[in-house]
């Protein structure tokens, strides 16, 4: 059994990711709700710069930024605002709405990453759904895995409407969004297959094994069976 923690820790974005050694050129928040608002603050000033090795049969649209010594493959599509960091690969997936892909980290075939941060080094290479999430460094989402962003317990409305809340020991406690999706720490390896549930909460060093579905809180170096 993992030791009893402070509460208030699990909404600290340090306590998920080291965020030191990750060159991005915006400041990050202190809290895992405030990140997707910085992403969003930073990126709609953002100008388009596509340096990077940029594929002719890929489709870049609007104020996307594609760093230096970054790659997007033929197939891929960026639908701005974005920020591909230095190092990065998009293979023939789509990236859109608000989302950063951190240094060094890879996007692959069929993938969807849309208004998420991804940190350094991270994987996510075949069938992969990403909404309104953070992802750490040294991650591999395993193929056909979705982080789901949206409450399906009443009928679904777009754009959503109600706040999605989280409980931390026992609290329910208010994201102050109508999407958001999981928080996955560093170096967490996620099983293929698995559909990880709006709000979950996933520390740095878990060790998931096979299993469909997650959702919940689940503190540094836990490990979770099916």
């Amino acid at each position: 059994m993992a030791p009893q923690q402070d509460s208030g820790q699990f909404l600290d974005l340090s306590y998920y990711c080291d965020t030191a050694g990750v060159p991005l050129p915006f400041p990050l928040p202190t809290t895992v709700f405030e990140v997707k608002s910085a992403l969003t603050d930073w990126l709609t000033t953002a100008r388009r710069s596509l340096a990077g090795a940029i594929h002719p049969r890929a489709e870049v649209d609007g104020a996307v930024i594609v760093e230096p010594g970054a790659t997007v493959d033929a197939g891929a599509v960026i639908t701005g605002p974005a920020l591909i960091c230095r190092g990065a690969y998009i293979g023939r997936g789509l990236v859109r709405d608000h989302t950063v892909i951190g240094p060094g980290s890879r996007i692959g075939y069929a993938c969807e990453i849309t208004r998420s941060l991804i940190l350094a080094d991270t994987r996510a290479m075949h069938f992969v759904f990403i909404g309104d999430s953070i992802v750490g460094s040294q991650v591999n989402v395993g193929s056909s895995s979705v982080l789901a962003n949206l409450r399906v317990d009443r009928p679904v409305v777009e754009p959503a409407v109600d706040e999605l809340s989280i409980t931390i020991a026992g609290t329910r406690v208010g994201t102050g969004q109508t999407k958001f999706g999981a928080v996955l720490g560093d170096r967490v390896q996620l099983p293929a297959l698995t559909s990880v549930a709006p709000g979950t909460l996933i520390g740095p060093d878990v060790t998931i094994y096979p299993t469909d579905q997650l959702g919940g809180l689940y503190p540094s170096q836990a490990r979770v069976r099916s």
